[in-house]
């Protein structure tokens, strides 16, 4: 007697199963993200994510082992997307005295666009346990393209070493949490172009931070 095929491994509506597969998981995420977006990472549950990606519980655990795993797939697409908004703009300054500011435009326009990404981001990333640890390992790569952009010398960081460099880029992060908390929040009621132009000079000022010529 052989063996039946597996079923589900067959293409659909000429849509191979790998493929399917990709887009219930994308799905799922995109679930997780609006109710974590709108109520937090304490308002998603699994049976709550299958509903709004309208998909069965069966589906969930084929992509995800538990709802932790979700929560950091959430993390890890956001932190991707802003990512990627961020190189974008670096790739595209113009010259080295406007890339402060057009990178900081151009991150206030992803986080505005949506502001659960801004919660996702800034808020759940560091208030969430299931978090915690992969939101710590994402702040390094997150640090990343403003290090890139802290090597510029209009910064004042041409003297700088890679610890001067690592220990700005976090600094840089820290400050962008909060302000954009504050500000996200509504606790402080400024213009946009104001705000850009203050996160620019607070990144201008933490990029001049320097301690290379203290000898370890």
């Amino acid at each position: 007697m052989t063996d039946s095929p597996d079923v589900s491994s067959r293409p659909w509506r000429g849509v191979a199963a790998d493929e399917r597969q990709a887009r219930r998981r994308k799905q799922l995420v995109d679930a997780g993200f609006a109710l974590m977006g709108s109520g937090g990472a304490a308002s998603v549950t699994m049976r709550g994510v299958c509903r709004e990606a309208k998909l069965t519980e069966r589906y969930f655990y084929e992509s995800f082992p538990n709802r932790e795993a979700l929560l950091v797939a959430v993390l890890e697409a956001v932190a991707e997307q802003a990512r990627t908004a961020l190189l974008a703009a670096l790739a595209e300054a113009a010259d080295t005295a406007a890339l402060v500011r057009q990178v900081v435009a151009a991150f206030t326009e992803f986080v505005t666009a949506d502001p659960r990404r801004g919660r996702v981001l800034f808020v759940e990333s560091v208030a969430a346990p299931e978090l915690a640890n992969r939101g710590a390992e994402l702040v390094g790569e997150f640090t990343k393209p403003i290090a890139l952009a802290l090597r510029s010398p209009v910064l004042g960081a041409e003297t700088a070493d890679d610890h001067d460099l690592e220990l700005n880029a976090e600094a840089v992060f820290g400050a962008l949490a909060y302000l954009y908390q504050a500000w996200l929040a509504g606790r402080v009621t400024i213009t946009r172009d104001r705000f850009v132009e203050h996160v620019s000079q607070v990144v201008e000022q933490l990029a001049q931070a320097s301690s290379a010529a203290v000898q370890d």
